[in-house]
């Protein structure tokens, strides 16, 4: 039976063509639109490397420290010393890492240069957390980061770019009057892994200003934010729980001042649904946001295809007369119309991902940023295709489903005489 549906389909686009074509262009672009928006949200949620751990992370995203007495409110990020003391001695967590990132020139011996790199400043916990893949030598150790030395990871591009070869493992470079020895290099890695992206990684122990105390918030506010990483996801509310005691403890230690993480942790899907550490966007506003975007992408063009299929089924009034009068049911035929224009919805549907990825492609410098590595393994995701389907079903069902149980309804009479 849906073998000579497939051939009835194949069999119209040869009879129809302006009509096919149109159904199909209407459909591609349709399905290509609704692709890059699943796309994208999948970019900013989902695992791949070196954060192929997104969905066991949480993140702090900017801190408070408030005045005992309330005078005083100071927003920003936190200090070495608040993470040493409430986040590196979590226990329910597996691994912990500080992060802060800067753009700054780097130089040779003997050699100044004055090109912008993505500088991280971090610990020995950052390779714990995330999966980099060295090409070259290995991370700096944890002896490093307590030491204080200054020694560096460096990614393949800046390698090539600033020595003309990957082969650097022991060569020197400086950063802010300092030479650091580079221990490992790594492969290039994606802006759209925000946590984990630079051109060079470096313990932040070896830069002073750092580690400083800060007197005026009794050394609270500073530029880190953490990356935390749970053993499994069940383990989030035991992390929250043991950050809030440790706060507590820490802050009970304080005289005029208080830290406060306000909605942070915060998971990567949180992220990506558009909350931040100091505004958290309720799961309803982004469905509703999201939902509107996608509806809008998916009726419009279902409502012009209606026409357009509408008028195909009407020139088949006295075929499908004929099928009626010889026993078939309304259903057969509202079936028929469906797995016909799904034939023609796939079509659509595989040339619809294809222009999905070119949009995205094209249209990267304002959708993400010019400078975002796509690859593979981002874009690739058995959840991309799963919606492609869906949404394809679904613009099938919307658009052939009205002409198709119209005709499939009308009387056997009006469908010969093609009223």
């Amino acid at each position: 039976m849906y073998k000579q549906y497939f051939k009835q389909a194949l069999q119209s686009i040869r009879e129809n063509p302006l009509v096919s074509s149109i159904s199909i262009a209407g459909t591609a672009f349709s399905i290509a639109m609704i692709m890059v928006v699943v796309m994208i949200f999948q970019i900013k949620s989902a695992n791949y490397a070196p954060e192929t751990k997104r969905d066991r992370m949480l993140y702090i995203q900017g801190t408070q420290v408030t005045a005992k007495n309330e005078s005083n409110r100071n927003r920003g990020n936190m200090s070495s010393e608040v993470v040493r003391e409430c986040f590196y001695s979590l226990q329910s967590a597996e691994a912990v890492t500080a992060i802060f990132s800067m753009n700054k020139p780097i130089s040779l011996p003997g050699k100044r240069m004055f090109n912008l790199y993505s500088i991280k400043y971090t610990d020995a916990g950052f390779w714990d957390v995330f999966d980099f893949k060295f090409i070259n030598g290995k991370p700096f150790s944890k002896e490093d980061f307590s030491s204080g030395i200054a020694a560096a990871v460096v990614s393949e591009t800046m390698a090539k770019e600033v020595f003309g070869t990957t082969d650097v493992v022991g060569k020197t470079c400086i950063l802010d009057f300092t030479e650091y020895t580079i221990r490992g290099v790594v492969t290039p890695v994606s802006r759209a892994a925000q946590e984990a992206f630079a051109d060079l990684w470096i313990p932040y122990t070896s830069k002073n200003s750092l580690v400083s105390i800060n007197n005026s918030l009794e050394n609270m506010a500073g530029v880190f934010s953490t990356c935390i990483l749970a053993k499994k996801r069940a383990d989030f509310e035991q992390i929250k729980e043991e950050l809030a005691k440790r706060t507590a403890a820490y802050n009970a230690g304080k005289k005029e001042n208080v830290v406060d993480f306000l909605n942070n942790p915060i998971s990567k899907l949180d992220i990506a649904m558009g909350s931040n550490g100091f505004n958290k966007k309720p799961i309803k506003d982004f469905l509703v946001q999201t939902g509107s975007i996608l509806l809008f992408l998916l009726f419009v063009p279902a409502l012009n295809l209606t026409g357009v299929i509408q008028s195909s089924v009407q020139k088949r009034q006295a075929e499908i007369g004929v099928r009626k009068a010889f026993g078939a049911t309304s259903q057969k035929i509202l079936s028929q119309v469906l797995w016909e224009n799904l034939i023609l919805t796939l079509i659509g549907m595989a040339i619809g991902t294809i222009l999905s990825f070119l949009f995205l492609i094209i249209g990267k410098s304002f959708l993400l940023t010019a400078e975002t590595q796509l690859n593979f393994d981002m874009l690739f995701k058995p959840g991309l295709f799963i919606a492609a389907l869906l949404f394809t079903g679904l613009l099938n069902l919307f658009s052939a489903g009205i002409p198709a149980l119209y005709i499939s309804k009308k009387k056997i009479t009006d469908t010969l005489s093609q009223e």
